[in-house]
């Protein structure tokens, strides 16, 4: 009777590791929907160095910026997000290791003003030196609503 659950667990490691692949791939490889979002990276401009701002496809222009620089993981971070034309009641951003998965990160910034948020995060410490993060703008915490997505490093 044990001869044929033995037979069975190749086929169900196998399984596993297909959903765990899969899953993977999920998370990390760019979709179709992420085709319209807009990136800006450390190249373009860096957070470390003051505000980036972008035009959105939409209309409008956004306005990123962290405190204190340079950004270093385990220390509280203020986030400053500004829209021209947009207003939502809030936004999250939806931080994402870039080189690594670090987690799940998704503060909620809250309206300070018309078009104006803020909110506080900590990153995670990487192994490495430097660590990129993709941030993406999601108003209201809908990501289809997203159009905008800022790179940044941090140090450890």
């Amino acid at each position: 009777m044990q001869r044929p659950v033995i037979r069975l667990l190749p086929v169900v490691a196998l399984l596993l590791a297909a959903g765990a692949l899969w899953i993977w791939a999920d998370r990390m490889l760019p979709k179709a929907e992420d085709a319209a979002l807009q990136v800006l990276g450390p190249q373009e401009c860096d957070l470390n160095d003051g505000p980036c701002s972008a035009r959105l496809w939409s209309g409008g222009t956004v306005e990123v910026g962290i405190a204190p620089v340079p950004v270093v993981g385990l220390q509280p971070l203020l986030l400053d997000v500004a829209f021209s034309a947009q207003d939502p009641d809030w936004i999250e951003i939806d931080l994402v290791g870039v080189e690594m998965f670090m987690g799940h990160h998704r503060p909620r910034l809250e309206r300070v003003g018309p078009g104006a948020y803020r909110g506080e995060v900590t990153l995670p410490v990487c192994v490495s030196d430097r660590m990129t993060w993709a941030a993406t703008v999601l108003p209201e915490g809908r990501t289809e609503q997203a159009e905008f997505q800022f790179r940044f490093t941090s140090r450890r």
